[in-house]
Order: C-alpha cells, then sequence, then structure tokens
C-alpha cells in the first residue's frame, strides 16, 4: 500500500517536540494579498535566529499557512518562525522571493532585524528554501534545509508535459478516456475553469478521483486488476512503463499535475499567462506508437527563459551558505534524481544530499526522527564556518534522537545514490548543453532581418555575465539616435539585463566633459537563444544559421513595441557548438572588445573581428559618442585591418524610429567621416577620425581595453603584439 506522507502529522510533532514556554503568534493579510503566520518565542530579541518555513504544492490559496512539522522544536531552540501563503496558488515560484521578502519585511517591522536566516522547506517547498540562498535580499541566510525538493526545477515539468503527450497518443481514440482538451494554440493544457478549485496538494483526494474519471476509462486504474478489460489493462502498462511508475497511485498523482496543474501553470495570468514554455521537439518517447501520435509542439524561448529565471536554481549561493537536503529513496513524484542536481551545483564542502531508504514509496515519507536530526545538523552547521558533516553523522544524529524517544525509524544510507535525472527526465532540444548561453559563443552583432539598421551588439564576459548594447532609434521627437547598453546576467539558455541604461547629456570630441553623462535607467531586457536549423544562413557566416535570439524588453512611455526575432549577424570567437574551420586560431579576435579612454567615461567604442569565411578577417566599429547637441549618436564602419592599422568610413544611420514605428526603408546610412585606427598591441587602441562636418572636425580618442569577451584569448602581456599565424593555418 502506498505511503504518502508530504509531512509528520502536526499533532505527532506537537506531542513529541520539546515543549515551549510563551510564543507570541500573529497571522496577518500583506498588501500582495498573501497571509502570512509569525511566531516568536519568548525572550527572542533582534539578532536572534528567524526560520523562513516554505509551504509544499498547494492547488487551494494558502489564507491560513502552518509553521512546518517542527515549529515547537524549532521555537524552544530560540528560533522564531515565520511562513508566507504565497500570493497564488499552485505552482508559487513566480512570486514566492517576493512574497518571502514582504514576509521578512514585515518581521523585521514588527520584532526587529534576525541575526541570521535559515530557511526550510518540503516537495515545492525546498527549492524555494534554495530560491532563496541565490536571491537578494537574503544576505544573512547561513543554511538551507529542504525535504524532497524539485531541484531539477523546469525538467520536473517536462515530465508532466510529457506524460500527458503519452496519455494522449495511447488514450487517443478510447471514447470517454480522452482528456480535455483547452483553447488552442495550447490544445494539451486544461482551461482554468476546467480546474476544480478544491484540489488541494493532488494527493488521492476524494474530488481528484471523481475529476479523472476519464483515465479510469482508458485505464481501469480505479477497478480491480481482476475487472479491468485487455485493452485497459495494456494502455495502463505502456503508461507504467513510460513514466517508469512501480505504484499506479504515483502514476494517477503525476497525471493530476500533468492534466490540473500544468494546465494552471501554463494558463494562470500570474504565471505563464497562456505562454508555452514546452517543446516536444527532438524528444525521444522510447515508443513508436507515442513517437508518431505526439503532434510537434515547439516552446516560446521567452517562455521557456521566463519559467527558468522562476524556477530553476543557477548554484550562485553565498559560499557562507550551509545546505542539507534529504530525499526518500522511492519516490515517484519528485524522484531522488532530483539530489543529483543539488550535488552538480554546489560541493560537498556546502551541501550535504542524502536519502532514505524506504520499504514502500513514499513523497516526502520521512519520520520525526530523521526530520529532527536534519534539523539539529543544520542548526549547527548554519553557525559554523566547517564543511558539512557527512550522511553517516546525520544517522547518527537520528539514532540518538530516536533512543531518547523521538519516533523513527532512522533509515539515512551512506550506500544509496540518487540515480541520474535523465534516466526518468526526457532530454529536449532546449536543454541540451549545447544550447545553454555557457556553452553557445553569443558574442558578436545581431540583428531582425526585417528591420535592418538597428541591433544589438553581445559580449558574453564570463559564464555568469554578458554586456549588451542595444545601438537603435529614439521615439519620433526625440533626437536621431539612441543607444542602451547594460551588463546582464545569463541564466540558461537566456541573458537578462535587469538595468537597461541609456545615456546622454555630453557633447562630442573637445566639449566632451564626463560629468555631463547621464545614465537613466531604462528598462529591462530579456533575450533567450533558440536553435532554429529551418533559419536560412546568415550572409556573413553561414553556420550561424541555427541560432535565433528572442528579444523582449519594458521600457518607459513611448518607447513601445513587439517582440523581436534576432540572427547572429557576425561572430566573435569560435562557437564550440559548430565544427571548427581553417585558421580558427583564437588570437585571430584578439583586438575584439569594448574599449574607451578613461579620461572620457560615457563614450566608447567597440571592435569585432570576425572570421567572413573567405579568408578575410574584416573588423567592424561601432562607436558610441554624442553629438554636438548632447544626444546620444553612434557611428559605424568597416574595413579590413592592413598590418597594426585599419582606414574605414563611418556611417550615421539615421531616419527612422524606435519599435512599432521603425521602418527599415527609412534609414538613411549618411557618410560622416573616415577613421584610421592604430593598434598598439590589443590592449591599447588609437582612433583618429575626420569628420565632413566641420563641427565634428578632427581629432584623436587614445583608448585603453574594457571588456575582453569570453571567447577571445587574452594578450600575454599588457603592450605586447599578438603574433598571428597566416590565413588557413592550423
Amino acid at each position: 500500500m502506498l505511503r504518502i506522507s508530504r509531512w509528520i502529522p502536526l499533532l505527532v510533532a506537537a506531542l513529541l517536540s520539546a515543549p515551549v514556554s510563551a510564543v507570541t503568534e500573529i497571522t496577518e493579510t500583506l498588501a500582495s494579498g498573501a497571509h502570512i503566520r509569525i511566531a516568536v518565542p519568548a525572550g527572542w530579541t533582534p539578532g536572534d535566529g528567524l526560520l523562513l518555513y516554505q509551504h509544499g504544492f498547494n492547488m487551494e490559496f494558502d489564507s491560513d499557512p502552518d509553521l512546518g512539522p517542527i515549529r515547537d522544536r524549532q521555537l524552544a531552540d530560540g528560533y522564531a518562525v515565520a511562513a508566507s501563503g504565497y500570493r497564488g496558488r499552485g505552482w508559487a515560484l513566480f512570486n514566492s522571493v517576493a512574497d518571502n521578502r514582504d514576509l521578512l519585511a514585515r518581521f523585521v517591522e514588527r520584532f526587529g532585524p534576525p541575526g541570521h536566516l535559515l530557511s526550510m522547506g518540503g516537495s515545492m517547498g525546498g527549492l524555494i528554501a534554495h530560491q532563496l540562498a541565490e536571491a537578494e535580499g537574503f544576505e544573512s541566510l547561513r543554511g538551507v534545509y529542504s525535504l524532497c525538493p524539485p531541484a531539477a526545477g523546469t525538467r520536473t515539468w517536462d515530465t508532466a508535459f510529457d506524460l500527458r503527450m503519452a496519455y494522449d497518443a495511447i488514450c487517443d481514440g478510447v471514447g470517454g478516456g480522452e482528456l480535455l482538451r483547452g483553447e488552442e494554440p495550447l490544445p494539451w493544457a486544461y482551461d482554468l475553469n476546467d480546474i476544480p478549485t478544491d484540489l488541494g496538494d493532488l494527493f488521492g483526494t476524494e474530488s481528484l478521483q471523481q475529476s479523472l474519471v476519464r483515465i479510469n476509462q482508458c485505464t481501469g486504474i480505479a477497478l480491480s486488476p481482476l475487472l479491468r478489460t485487455p485493452p485497459q489493462r495494456d494502455r495502463l502498462q505502456q503508461l507504467m512503463d513510460f513514466g517508469a511508475f512501480s505504484d499506479e497511485d504515483f502514476l494517477l498523482t503525476n497525471l493530476a499535475y500533468a492534466t490540473y496543474a500544468l494546465g494552471d501553470l501554463v494558463r494562470a495570468p500570474d504565471k505563464l499567462a497562456a505562454r508555452n514554455p514546452f517543446t516536444s521537439f527532438g524528444v525521444d518517447y522510447d515508443s513508436g506508437l507515442i513517437q508518431s501520435r505526439v503532434p510537434d509542439i515547439r516552446s516560446d524561448a521567452i517562455a521557456r527563459l521566463d519559467f527558468r529565471l522562476a524556477t530553476d536554481l543557477s548554484g550562485r549561493a553565498a559560499a557562507q551558505v550551509r545546505m542539507l537536503s534529504l530525499h526518500t529513496s522511492a519516490d515517484e513524484l519528485v524522484r531522488p534524481a532530483h539530489q543529483q542536481t543539488l550535488r552538480a551545483l554546489y560541493p560537498a564542502t556546502q551541501l550535504l544530499s542524502a536519502l532514505v531508504n524506504e520499504d514502500a514509496p513514499s513523497h516526502c515519507g520521512f519520520t520525526l526522527a530523521e526530520v529532527t536530526a536534519g534539523w539539529e545538523l543544520i542548526r549547527a552547521a548554519a553557525q559554523s564556518t566547517a564543511p558539512m558533516p557527512g550522511v553517516v553523522e546525520v544517522q547518527t544524529r537520528c539514532l540518538q534522537l530516536q533512543g531518547s524517544g523521538v519516533a523513527g525509524p532512522c533509515r539515512i544510507d551512506v550506500g544509496l545514490v540518487p540515480g541520474d535525472i535523465d534516466e526518468t527526465m526526457r532530454a529536449r532540444a532546449n536543454q541540451n548543453p549545447t544550447t545553454e548561453v555557457a556553452a553557445l559563443n553569443l558574442t558578436g552583432a545581431w540583428y531582425d532581418p526585417q528591420r535592418s539598421g538597428e541591433g544589438l551588439l553581445i559580449e558574453t564576459l564570463n559564464e555568469e555575465s554578458a554586456l549588451v548594447i542595444w545601438f537603435t532609434y529614439p521615439p519620433s521627437g526625440q533626437g536621431a539616435q539612441a543607444w542602451l547598453l547594460g551588463v546582464g546576467r545569463i541564466q540558461g539558455h537566456g541573458i537578462v539585463v535587469d538595468d537597461l541604461r541609456s545615456v546622454s547629456g555630453a557633447r562630442f570630441g573637445a566639449a566632451f566633459d564626463p560629468d555631463d553623462v547621464v545614465r537613466a535607467h531604462w528598462g529591462r531586457l530579456k533575450l533567450a537563444a533558440q536553435v532554429r536549423p529551418d533559419l536560412p544562413a546568415p550572409v556573413l557566416y553561414p553556420g550561424l544559421g541555427q541560432l535565433q535570439l528572442s528579444v523582449e524588453y519594458d521600457g518607459p512611455a513611448g518607447w513601445t513595441g513587439s517582440r523581436l526575432l534576432h540572427q547572429q549577424l557576425l561572430e566573435v570567437g569560435r562557437n564550440p557548438a559548430l565544427p571548427p574551420s581553417a585558421g580558427s586560431d583564437p588570437r585571430r579576435w584578439q583586438n575584439s572588445g569594448t574599449f574607451y579612454d578613461p579620461a572620457r567615461s560615457g563614450e566608447g567604442f567597440q571592435l569585432q573581428q570576425f572570421d567572413a569565411g573567405n579568408g578575410s578577417w574584416p573588423t567592424v566599429i561601432t562607436w558610441f559618442t554624442f553629438d554636438t547637441q548632447g544626444q546620444p549618436m553612434w557611428l559605424i564602419g568597416l574595413g579590413t585591418a592592413n598590418g597594426s592599422a585599419l582606414e574605414l568610413d563611418l556611417l550615421r544611420p539615421s531616419g527612422t524610429h524606435f519599435g512599432l514605428d521603425f521602418v527599415a526603408a527609412n534609414v538613411v546610412r549618411a557618410p560622416w567621416g573616415s577613421a584610421r585606427i592604430e593598434f598598439d598591441g590589443c590592449d591599447r587602441v588609437r582612433l583618429h577620425w575626420q569628420a565632413i562636418d566641420p563641427a565634428y572636425g578632427s581629432g584623436t580618442l587614445a583608448a585603453q581595453r574594457l571588456t575582453t569577451p569570453s571567447p577571445v584569448q587574452p594578450c600575454a602581456a599588457p603592450g605586447t603584439p599578438a603574433p598571428l599565424p597566416a590565413p588557413g593555418a592550423p
């Protein structure tokens, strides 16, 4: 018989935990709509510890949050305990970090600042507990305690999507056995009005069993095995094999997530708002029948990025944060392989990950002694700089607690391994490592073929950050040109610039004063890379035709428009996902990067050397500066270096406006002047210019390197010219 024990019943916890003499407990509703509960033990003063408790998945709005299974023990240990019910139901991760910030702010306002924080949660709450360690606003967090967390994040939901695809394929044509279909273009996602409001945590409730009568019609899952027809038995076994289930109750629970929870995730306005982050493209469904019947569904790259930003862990928690995560060994909802994701993100000195060896499948079916043992260890580790203890110490502590009367048994097994996440989670194209920004090379120039005349310059600086410069045009009446820039964070297949800035105020040439430069917050920019083999190859570099960059932005009033779809026009460095080409020595790109004069901070230029594919290595310069009236100005030129110098003509495009008012045919690429670039090694450059307009005259800008793109090999020493092999040399 399946044992699904999300948590030890609070009654047992209350009976067996240490007594608490006096507790101040409050419940409130915050402005966001989230309900909170806070309990503070007698004698707690500012500077003492606070535990933020995270509840698990619930399809009902939580208006009465509890404080976890061992709240009394934690209060007795001197910790205040606080929890939010979050502002929405279901997969709450789109707002849970903000809800915890609100909770913490209210705690500080009411009781004073804690000295340090711990976070704890089970199932979905365990993932949120880890997210707080990676989020801004929780810098005093010192420990994370998670129980059976879905640490693989979005891949957990890929599994639910795949199960829905498999069910639709296997039960196709079974009268009354087909699942409800939703509105196009997402027919596989339930409509919100088809999702009951009393489903709770989706674990076998009466309402759930009644609402999944269609599944019984197809599989006979609610019938005695003796009453199932041979076709029902066959279809049920196909689904059990597809999902690697050993227990039918877990199949039913997973189907509930694949229908109701998935529909809410995709369609709810506070989550993905009818945008699709899922794909069947390139997925191996291990069955000819299923493979032949699954439709070709493609994900929305930005929706996938938003989903990952809300859900996936980055591995960027501060080194001082200690983590302990326990998992039941036979969990068939959140597989123990999720621990493998945690172990890949954090070293054993920071993370203690252990499995409980259970006889029958459960989801979070821990004993009180096991949960309390973990608490004692993480509480001690959070106040120490020593590495995390080992699995044996959790079991030893558990046995000590059991010996003192705390309910066991203790089953933490040092010999158990979580397994490979790919064994139960099918890979897909947008999860292949070669589609992640860290494994691609997005450094170069990007443009929308329908909007020639504007574009993006990207420099990946390391595995975590990238410089993005957008050369474009302002709305009508706000000047001739605009350029926006910011450093964004890399996560998965995307780059997010939270603080994209506009630059204005200074004047060109001798009139330039860095104190005049105004760097104003413009908005937010999101870039999502996607492999698209069907795209036409760009002229400059045919091998880049597989990549597409979805661009979404949120700017100030007047700067409105639709999503852009960019292709890579030229590449700086070599994309490791593409085969190497002759002459692809990394030194050939060494002059690429962003340059500026420290005495003239606020303007500069970017050089992009690239392999044109015909044995030549042209260089593009994009000069970001200001006109004589203090408006932003950018100039662009293309040439091929002759020795240590490069001569080219500069153009100043204008004639159109931002966003929906952009008309490519109106772009006028007017000659501005000429330039000579002299290289002093690969870290120093002199730019000599001669303008056509006497107002801009002539002059020299002595610049030094500001950034080195990650695909570019640094110079051996400042000012040392890098010898280049002859074109075509290995």
